[in-house]
């Protein structure tokens, strides 16, 4: 799943929100399969977490023109990838970006925000 630092939150080191397009192959996956993996890419390290649904697909209030969703998630492992001896000086010399970047002025990162304040699930 590729999300930008828009539409993740870490609530604490064991809960994560996070909202994404409700027909996307990431919210399918997340229902079907109730897991997935957040990969962090910086130049100097890469962070896998592996995250279970706790709940979700639950509606964004004012998502609906942008098909957003929300799930809530809770961390079951967080491991991070060292080189290895023989990877000598070979690293990753960019982490991943695209463009343009969104301005958080855009309705949908307002909205997306809003959804991600505070953690919440069904009663």
């Amino acid at each position: 799943m590729l999300v930008s630092y828009l539409e993740v939150r870490a609530y604490d080191a064991s809960a994560v929100g996070l909202v994404i397009q409700a027909g996307s192959r990431s919210a399918r996956n997340l229902v079907e399969r109730g897991t997935a993996t957040l990969i962090v890419v910086e130049p100097d390290t890469i962070v896998y977490v592996k995250l279970r649904a706790l709940d979700g697909p639950l509606p964004v209030e004012g998502g609906e023109p942008f098909g957003l969703v929300y799930f809530l998630l809770a961390v079951d492992e967080v491991l991070e990838d060292a080189a290895a001896d023989w990877e000598g000086a070979m690293r990753i010399t960019h982490a991943i970006a695209y463009r343009p970047v969104p301005t958080l002025e855009e309705p949908w990162a307002r909205v997306t925000l809003a959804a991600l304040l505070e953690p919440r699930a069904r009663a």
